[in-house]
């Protein structure tokens, strides 16, 4: 089958007939859009009959093919949609998630008169770019061991006009660590277990770095014992350390922080009703 002609409306009928296995075509299609061609699904009702270039058309078939391969459509249009913010993604850099979206409405709501922030294990940036959009005289930091990451969070900061300094950082490493204090330490660590691979979408497994996703089996609490230990050294009295923490490890966590000495201590569970998010007080 071939694309009968140049119109939106050939495209996306060939797009989802193509994909008409996957139940998010419809969802793949808009986002490409998005991407691609700057339309909204309100542009889409109204101007579905709009010439697409040839340029624009391959980009369709290149998405196609790569959307048959289990490619995260993130990844295929290089952006997704965070906090209101359109942050850029590629392979080696996890892709944001919705609850993490949670995190940071927290983190904005509670702490509004804070001066510093850093968090840990950044990724592509969204979190502490998500904060410093809203959180204007706050002095915003962040960190990762990845060099692909702490380079498309850059990008991202540069592309949004926002200021906030990335750098790398192994927090595993001691010596890393500097004495710089901050108010607020925010974390979205790996934190699945390596035996939960098996139940696990193809595409997350196949594309996103294991890296940013996974932990021992027999250490699942490795980054947040670390950093909560690294709070203890780098926030300032009365200082909140905010996870996001795996559904179900949230006694555990919570546990760990009791036994350093955090007080105060907030489970909040995500939209699906699981538990997802921690804020703990050095006191």
């Amino acid at each position: 089958m071939k694309i009968s002609d140049n119109k939106l409306s050939s495209v996306k009928s060939f797009f989802l007939q193509e994909l008409e296995d996957f139940e998010e075509s419809k969802i793949y299609f808009s986002i490409c859009c998005d991407a691609w061609l700057g339309m909204s699904r309100t542009d889409l009702l109204l101007d579905k009959d709009k010439a697409l270039s040839e340029s624009e058309i391959l980009k369709f078939l290149y998405g196609i093919k790569a959307l048959k391969k289990n490619e995260p459509v993130q990844y295929v249009v290089g952006e997704t949609w965070f906090y209101d913010l359109k942050i850029s993604v590629e392979k080696g850099v996890l892709i944001p998630r919705p609850e993490t979206e949670e995190l940071v409405h927290w983190i904005i709501q509670s702490e509004k008169k804070s001066s510093s922030i850093l968090d840990i294990g950044t990724g592509s940036g969204c979190i502490p770019l998500a904060l410093k959009n809203i959180l204007l005289n706050t002095r915003v930091l962040a960190c990762d061991i990845s060099e692909v990451a702490i380079n498309i969070a850059k990008v991202n900061a540069e592309q949004l006009e926002l200021d906030v300094d990335f750098f790398r950082m192994n927090v595993l490493n001691k010596s890393d660590w500097g004495d710089d204090k901050f108010d607020v330490i925010v974390s979205n660590p790996p934190y699945i277990p390596i035996v939960e691979k098996n139940v696990m979408h193809e595409n997350v497994l196949e594309y996103e770095p294991d890296l940013a996703l996974f932990v021992p089996d027999e250490t699942p609490l490795i980054f947040y014992d670390t950093i909560a230990s690294f709070g203890l050294n780098n926030l300032n009295i009365g200082g909140r350390l905010y996870f996001e923490i795996h559904e179900n490890f949230g006694p555990e966590t919570l546990a760990m922080l009791e036994t350093k000495g955090y007080a105060d201590l907030e489970m909040r569970q995500d939209m699906q009703g699981k538990n997802r998010m921690i804020k703990a007080i050095l006191r």
